[in-house]
């Protein structure tokens, strides 16, 4: 059952009446150190997902990645856009849904607020629209947080759910650090 959350203007009000609670003005403290770690992952093309105001995808241009970022919202993107040309860096912006993405050949996907954030019904279609984006040698990179709540977004999660619905197309390697 599609609901308020799976359509873009949902997402623009949030960002234009300063409702982003999820957004700590940086990049995700617990993914700065990852794409320097040379032994975890080899610079290439990267997709985020859910960019938000594009931090990450900014931290990752500046790391020599070739970044895809995309969002549903065009008030992020928007504000993703003009921290590009803020940090001089490149990164191709897409604003859609990802739910009709088809194919990639990413080297790595990652994702932190997103997940939790769609609607709770669609999270295994968001993993199965994840698989054909990874490369066959490819890596899923997500930081979960999963907590009690019971309304969202965002939304209730458990790493074993995650587990469960990724499992099933990509292989998965689950660190708790």
């Amino acid at each position: 059952m599609y609901t308020a959350i799976d359509k873009p203007t949902f997402w623009d009000n949030k960002y234009k009446t300063h409702e982003s609670n999820w957004d700590m003005k940086s990049a995700n403290p617990v993914f700065i150190e990852l794409p320097d770690n040379s032994d975890f992952l080899k610079t290439g093309r990267t997709f985020i997902v859910g960019c938000d105001r594009g931090y990450d995808a900014v931290l990752t241009a500046k790391k020599g990645y070739a970044v895809t970022a995309i969002d549903f919202s065009s008030t992020a993107i928007d504000f993703a856009k003009a921290q590009v040309n803020e940090n001089t860096v490149k990164i191709n912006f897409l604003n859609e849904d990802f739910f009709n993405l088809r194919n990639g050949n990413f080297e790595l996907v990652y994702e932190h607020i997103t997940y939790c954030a769609i609607n709770p019904e669609r999270r295994k279609e968001f993993a199965k629209t994840n698989s054909p984006l990874l490369r066959k040698d490819g890596k899923l990179i997500t930081v979960l947080f999963p907590d009690d709540r019971q309304d969202g977004p965002p939304f209730r999660i458990e790493s074993t759910e995650f587990y469960k619905n990724f499992s099933e197309y990509l292989f998965l390697e689950l660190s708790t650090n």
